[in-house]
């Protein structure tokens, strides 16, 4: 054996003879091999692009079949079911991978396998997704959408964003100090009042204590200095009876004598009646003095109130911040190459205040004259009530025994004197409140007669939506259109979040409140529309997207049309309301917002708003008022109003502010109704409407020659695929989306 081994490795290994022939059989036994991996790797090859090419056709054919009504809202997504379209996908996959009839020599010899192909539509990624809708909606708006013209009206708009932010900036101002100053007017008259009745007090007193030359016949008594006249005729008549008395008693009661001489009598009655008077008039004065003191002392309380309301106005001005609101859209508008309300109303507001000169003046002022007047617990020897009450009367009382007569004369002096500097005083009040209050006073005709054309402009805006009110509550089909309009809110919320209603509503019952309310309305839209298209334009696309594929109210119809869903579509949108003809509603009082603000800044510049600061206001408010209802009643019979009053361009139509509200109602579920609506619109529910598929298919190449070396060049990821046999599987994913 040993010798058989040795001769064999001499013969092929040793020995030369045919070497040449050994080394060239075993150089192409290695390339046969090489060639025959190569010539499966080249089938595998071709087969991986074969599947992928068969694959990607199917898939484009499977998602070919998209709903044509949501086409023609110009979305796109895959009309049928995940089973419809697994089906087309297979039998497309299936023939794309065949080369078909006849004979031919077939290279590949390709094969799908039936229970590796499947189909994902992807539901998660369907219409209802939120951030897929908008996507679509962009890229239709791109190339469609007249988007210029949306910017442009926009534009228009934010063009008179500086006035707007001043009258609204003033209007806020001028509607606290409005609301300070009527609190503060109210005291003040009220004061004032008090102020003439303690003054007409005094008056009616003069002529029982001025007049020195009136005098009353004894014993009557009328003024004081009756008192001091007569007062030592009393004492001698009392002295009289005194000694009659006595005389009667030494003459056990026979006064027969004595009666020719005094009439006792009538002395009585006569001392008896001047001391009545003489203290009935006394009482008088005390009693109405102390009404005098009630009366300034009620007018000093409500004067210090009014000055701290004063003080609060004047604070409220110091302290105030102009919003930040209009940046963005001041920084992107155009200039209006218009002056500003600045023009007008520069240092008006300060009209509203009093100096604090007025209000010390006039306390010191009524503090003097009840110094002069009241007996209070600060009260001085001269005051006239002390003198009246602690001093005349007294010495009434007593029968003037107490006092000499210069005493007397002396207490109808000081009672003169004290009443005359008292009234002096509360005239002198009556004077400083008079000058102070002189502009409120001298344009208070004024005044209300432009507040009560505010009244009557707001009066004929409440009255036109009244009617329209009225008209659409009047109107049959209101019940249908409730009940499409519920079921639309109930698939909008199936959507996505809690939909809230988004309309603003306004009092129409207070001018200053009103206001308020609606330039509140404006600051958001102002805020929202310079925020917006600063930084994106894509909100623009999407409300421009709105207004080209659905419809907004059209004049032109009539009855109970007008107000249905079918003729309100977009506002249905942008606010949410249930109820029929509630939604154009809305959209009219948001106008009615816009345009009071805008007419507010056109009639704080208007010429004839000079001068005093309230009047002003109340000039901006009835012009703005009166304007409203004009451009109001102008836009609901279909026809376009000037932008800014006095400028023929830009005009704005009804279309146009809807665009401005869509900005204003960013939130509240505004998409998710925009889907409610898609799926009423084309009767396709958008969570079934996929717009993604994927797909999974996989076919089988037979290898030719060596299977363990394709099975080895799979492990090292030199091609993709796996070996079972003598099969090689191509396995594929492919992705679609409209």
């Amino acid at each position: 054996m040993k010798r058989i081994t040795k001769k064999i490795w001499h013969k092929f290994f040793i020995n030369e003879n045919g070497a040449v022939s050994v080394y060239l059989i075993i150089i192409a036994l290695l390339l046969l091999l090489f060639n025959a991996v190569l010539i499966d790797y080249a089938r595998i090859l071709i087969a991986e692009r074969q599947t992928e090419e068969a694959a990607k056709a199917a898939l484009r054919s499977t998602m070919s079949a998209y709903n044509t009504s949501l086409q023609d809202k110009g979305l796109f997504a895959l009309d049928g079911n995940q089973g419809e379209a697994e089906t087309i996908f297979r039998e497309v996959f299936q023939k794309n991978l065949s080369t078909g009839e006849g004979e031919h020599f077939d290279f590949l010899g390709l094969k799908p396998v039936d229970s590796e192909i499947s189909l994902n539509i992807n539901l998660e990624r369907s219409l209802a997704n939120k951030d897929i809708l908008k996507y679509q909606i962009l890229e239709e708006m791109k190339y469609k959408a007249p988007v210029e013209v949306g910017e442009a009206v926009i534009k228009n708009f934010l063009s008179v964003a500086e006035q707007v932010e001043q009258a609204s900036d003033y209007a806020k101002l001028a509607k606290k100090l409005n609301d300070y100053a009527k609190d503060r007017e109210k005291e003040l008259d009220e004061a004032e009042k008090l102020l003439k009745e303690a003054k007409e007090i005094l008056d009616n007193m003069s002529g029982r204590v001025q007049p020195e030359s009136v005098r009353s016949n004894y014993p009557k008594v009328s003024v004081t200095y009756d008192i001091f006249y007569y007062h030592d005729r009393y004492k001698r008549e009392m002295e009289l009876i005194e000694e009659a008395e006595r005389d009667n008693g030494n003459t056990d009661g026979d006064d027969e004598g004595n009666d020719d001489e005094v009439d006792v009598e009538e002395l009585r009655r006569d001392t008896t009646q001047f001391k009545r008077e003489s203290l009935s008039l006394l009482e008088d004065l005390i009693n109405e003095t102390t009404v005098v003191v009630s009366k300034l002392q009620d007018a000093l309380d409500l004067i210090e109130s009014a000055e701290r309301t004063n003080n609060e106005m004047r604070e409220t001005i110091n302290n105030h911040e102009s919003s930040s609101d209009y940046d963005n859209a001041k920084s992107i508008s155009e200039d209006l190459e218009e002056s500003t309300i600045g023009d007008n109303t520069d240092g008006s507001l300060e009209d509203y205040i009093y100096p604090e000169e007025m209000f010390t003046n006039l306390k010191e002022t009524v503090e003097q004259a009840l110094r002069k007047i009241t007996n209070g617990s600060n009260i001085e020897n001269n005051a006239l009530l002390n003198k009246l009450s602690r001093e005349f009367r007294p010495d009434v009382q007593s029968d003037f025994e107490t006092r000499a007569k210069r005493n007397i004369l002396g207490h109808v002096e000081d009672v003169k004197e004290y009443h005359g500097d008292g009234l002096s005083k509360v005239e002198k009040a009556l004077e400083i409140l008079a000058d102070g209050r002189k502009d409120y006073i001298d344009n208070k005709d004024a005044i209300e007669e432009e507040e009560d054309k505010a009244d009557e402009g707001m009066e004929d805006t409440k009255n036109q939506l009244d009617d329209i009110q009225d008209q659409i509550e009047s109107l049959e089909g209101a019940m249908s259109d409730t009940q499409l309009l519920a079921e639309l809110g109930q698939i909008a919320s199936e959507y996505g979040e809690a939909i809230a209603a988004n309309n603003k509503e306004f009092s129409m019952e207070d001018r200053n409140d009103t206001a308020e309310e609606a330039l509140t309305f404006i600051d958001i839209l102002f805020k929202n529309l310079g925020d917006l298209l600063l930084t994106a334009r894509d909100e623009v696309y999407i409300n421009e997207y709105i207004l080209m594929r659905f419809k907004s109210h059209d004049f032109s119809v009539n009855g109970s049309a007008a107000y249905a869903y079918e003729n309100n579509q977009v506002e249905y949108i942008i606010y949410g309301l249930e109820s029929y003809g509630a939604n154009y509603f809305a959209a009219l009082s948001e106008i009615f917002a816009v345009r009071f603000a805008i007419n507010l800044a056109a009639g704080f510049m208007r010429p004839e708003a000079r001068g005093f600061g309230p009047f002003i206001w109340a000039y901006a408010l009835g012009y703005a008022f009166t304007r409203t209802s004009t451009d109001l009643g102008n836009i609901t019979r279909g026809r376009a109003i000037e932008l800014f009053p006095g400028k023929s361009l830009p005009t704005m139509d009804y279309k146009d502010h809807l665009r401005l509200f869509l900005f204003a109602h960013l939130e509240g579920g505004k998409f998710q109704r925009l889907m409610a609506v898609l799926d009423n619109e084309t009767g396709k529910d958008l969570r079934e409407s996929p717009t993604y598929v994927t797909a999974e298919a996989t076919a089988t190449v037979k290898l030719w020659f060596l299977p363990q070396v394709i099975n080895m060049l799979e492990s090292t990821n030199v091609i993709n695929g796996r070996v079972e046999g003598n099969e090689f599987f191509i396995e594929k994913e492919v992705n679609f989306s409209y």
